[in-house]
């Protein structure tokens, strides 16, 4: 069957990453998939878990799925938006799995951490730039704003990457798999997050701007920045995420708002 550009459908369809994916993914419990397109990877994942959900937007896969998963009792497949899916509805905790259209991952790592109270762990196929922005370091050039959101709420690790070449159409970058586990607890116990991530959100928003310049309007006076052992003249991707939660917590604790004058 011919894959929709318009839902940027690409098939993975080397067999040796089919493996190494399966054998990555934890047995026994409750996966949900997104997007199994002609099922290959859902049949070998159905063998190794309780339960598996499969989401499928496109209507003419959801009806070749709805035959060929027939012998499968452990299978359930939905034809939705991922989305717009309520994770409620599924009793048990999740792991959720997903070769994912690239043009979804910003909204699907949304999605993810707001429902984190039900799902445990993310496993998903997203392009390799995008992957390393998830896991970049402070003072690297992919270190951003989604850099600093995911790693407040989980921990990310690259498992492999996938080469184009490896996938059908030809896209026009290379995957990298990777593994999210969310975390119960946010890091050093904070839970100002919307002063944080204004705090992250308008330091990036002037990224070659010294940190000092670009939230010059949260000191009120000019040992701000010396009082929380930062230095002002750094830029924003050179403060780690430790750094950011300081200087929320000093305006948490200080009552100083986060919007500019």
């Amino acid at each position: 069957m011919k894959q929709s550009k318009s839902l940027g459908q690409v098939f993975l369809k080397e067999a040796r990453f089919h493996t190494m994916i399966v054998d990555a993914l934890p047995g026994g419990g409750t996966i949900l998939e997104i997007g199994p397109g002609e099922g290959q990877i859902s049949l070998r994942i159905a063998q190794k878990v309780k339960k598996l959900y499969c989401i499928e937007l496109d209507r003419r896969f959801y009806t070749l799925l709805t035959d060929k998963f027939k012998p499968q009792a452990n299978i359930t497949l939905v034809n939705g938006d991922i989305l717009k899916f309520d994770i409620s509805a599924i009793p048990d905790t999740l792991v959720v799995f997903g070769n994912v259209p690239y043009y979804l991952s910003t909204d699907l790592i949304h999605y993810l951490i707001a429902h984190k109270s039900r799902v445990t762990d993310a496993y998903l196929t997203l392009q390799k730039e995008f992957a390393e922005k998830l896991i970049a370091q402070p003072g690297t050039y992919n270190y951003c704003f989604s850099t600093c959101l995911l790693q407040y709420h989980a921990q990310t690790a690259k498992l492999f990457d996938i080469p184009k070449q490896a996938f059908s159409p030809i896209p026009k970058v290379d995957s990298s798999f990777m593994h999210i586990r969310f975390l119960t607890e946010p890091p050093q116990g904070f839970a100002h997050e919307k002063i944080l991530f204004d705090i992250i959100k308008k330091a990036f928003s002037q990224r070659r701007k010294k940190i000092a310049n670009s939230l010059r309007h949260l000191s009120q006076d000019k040992n701000f920045f010396k009082d929380l052992d930062i230095d002002e003249n750094l830029r924003p991707e050179n403060l780690s995420l430790e750094d950011y939660i300081a200087l929320a917590r000093y305006c948490a604790d200080n009552n100083r708002g986060t919007t500019h004058a």
